[in-house]
């Protein structure tokens, strides 16, 4: 699948401290969103439809780090998606909070999902601004051609320190 096919628009996903929920402005209603165990890169919360308004996460693991995917065009399906990021990955949620004081914090990242034509293994690569690949989706179901997983925003950043 090429990528022009998809909507280029970015959402904004805002982490709030206390108590910890996750606030997405979504503008498009073909989106759905997710929430994944950033250390283990598991899904841990269904996607949840946009209804053109905000959708948010309450009641979050104030221990837990989340990275947010977004999917388009999903239908009546259940996806389930997995991440998995580059070694090179770190995870700098704590030290972002730590310097909010407790307000809202925007996700600094939003990477990108590139599919390949004819891609078999249903493992497709992430990329951030720059085109670098820092870690790779694995679409565990549902089988067929819809839905595609297309942003990650995530706390992680790339470990610039790693030679």
């Amino acid at each position: 699948m090429e990528q022009n096919k998809f909507s280029n628009e970015m959402p904004k996903v805002t982490l709030i401290p206390k108590p910890r929920r996750i606030a997405i402005d979504c503008t498009l209603k073909i989106r759905a969103y997710a929430l994944f165990d950033t250390k283990t890169g598991t899904q841990v919360k269904d996607f949840v439809k946009c209804d053109g308004g905000k959708i948010e996460f309450d009641n979050l693991d104030p221990n837990m780090h989340y990275d947010v995917g977004v999917v388009e065009n999903m239908g009546d399906e259940k996806p389930h998606f997995a991440i998995m990021w580059s070694q090179g990955m770190l995870d700098e949620t704590e030290e972002i909070l730590k310097n909010s004081n407790n307000l809202p914090v925007d996700y600094p990242q939003p990477y990108v999902i590139r599919y390949k034509d004819n891609n078999t293994d249903g493992v497709y690569d992430i990329v951030d601004d720059s085109g670098e690949t820092v870690g790779q989706v694995a679409k565990l179901s549902p089988q067929g051609d819809k839905p595609y997983i297309r942003y990650i925003s995530s706390c992680r950043m790339k470990d610039d320190t790693i030679n």
